[in-house]
């Protein structure tokens, strides 16, 4: 069933489904706003929105937008300066465990505030 135009909106239903097509659905009451938990990592999911009004009617579904889940990855840990002389320091850092890390970027700034980065493998 479709909303009357004059009807007053109550809620809303979220329906999200992942590229397996496992779907599921969540009424929002009092808000516009949902936060989707246990998602996936590197897993592409759909979400879609429809208004629901006092009747409990249902209206459309939203044109439905992708969103793709990239892993949440540790930041270095332990890191450390040394200086070697006036012109040079080492950084040192406990690696991160996991599969995604292929490199670091160490950013850097100087006391002037220009930001430097060096790409090391």
């Amino acid at each position: 069933p479709c909303i009357e135009q004059n009807s007053e909106i109550t809620g809303y239903i979220v329906r999200y489904s992942n590229s397996t097509g496992e779907t599921q659905m969540a009424p929002v009451q009092n808000s516009q706003l949902f936060t989707a938990n246990g998602l996936t990592p590197n897993t592409a999911y759909s979400f879609q929105v429809a208004a629901v009004n006092s009747d409990d009617e249902v209206g459309p579904y939203s044109i439905p937008e992708i969103n793709t889940l990239l892993p949440i990855i540790d930041v270095a840990s332990n890191v450390k300066v040394g200086v070697l002389n006036e012109t040079a320091v080492v950084v040192m850092w406990d690696a991160v465990q996991s599969d995604e890390v292929s490199k670091y970027t160490v950013y850097y700034s100087q006391s002037s505030g220009k930001k430097r980065q060096q790409n090391d493998g």
